[in-house]
């Protein structure tokens, strides 16, 4: 390998090594109200000649949720069969319930200590982007770790 082709592999994998595009954390901490977790990145790193060495554990990662609409907020009837069972006894008749969504339905992680989670790294800094503002993200801040959101459990 020539000295430039050894420069240039050099160059691409220190790149590549401080690429961060998604990995799995383990959670330390979570705040179900504001969506936030506190994770431990479970890669490790190592520089040259150096031991290797556990990240930082991220503060305040927002956590990804859910909106579904049910049946299009239109009303869903539920049979329950009261017929006899060896649980309970039942006359044999059918209760109709009917429920209605009125509006969209949230799904919440429910994420617990220990959970091990999907982050995924956003190419820019996100800061004013999850408030709902246009942001010119500039160029300091790629694939940050700072830049981190949960957006499942394994």
């Amino acid at each position: 390998m020539t000295n430039m082709t050894e420069f240039f592999s050099t160059l691409q994998q220190g790149v590549f090594m401080n690429l961060n595009t998604a990995m799995p954390c383990k959670v330390l901490t979570y705040d179900e109200s504001n969506r936030r977790a506190k994770i431990q990145p479970l890669f490790k790193v190592k520089e040259y000649g150096q031991t290797e060495s556990s990240l930082a554990p991220i503060e305040n990662v927002p956590v990804l949720f859910q909106r579904y609409k049910v049946h299009n907020n239109e009303p869903i009837s539920i049979t329950t069969d009261t017929a006899p069972h060896p649980q309970y006894t039942g006359t044999g008749e059918h209760v109709h319930n009917v429920i209605t969504f009125t509006e969209s339905v949230e799904m919440i992680p429910d994420l617990r200590i220990g959970d091990i989670v999907q982050v995924i790294f956003n190419q820019r800094a996100i800061d004013e982007a999850i408030k709902g503002n246009d942001s010119f993200p500039g160029t300091s801040r790629m694939f940050d770790i700072h830049d981190a959101v949960i957006v499942g459990v394994f």
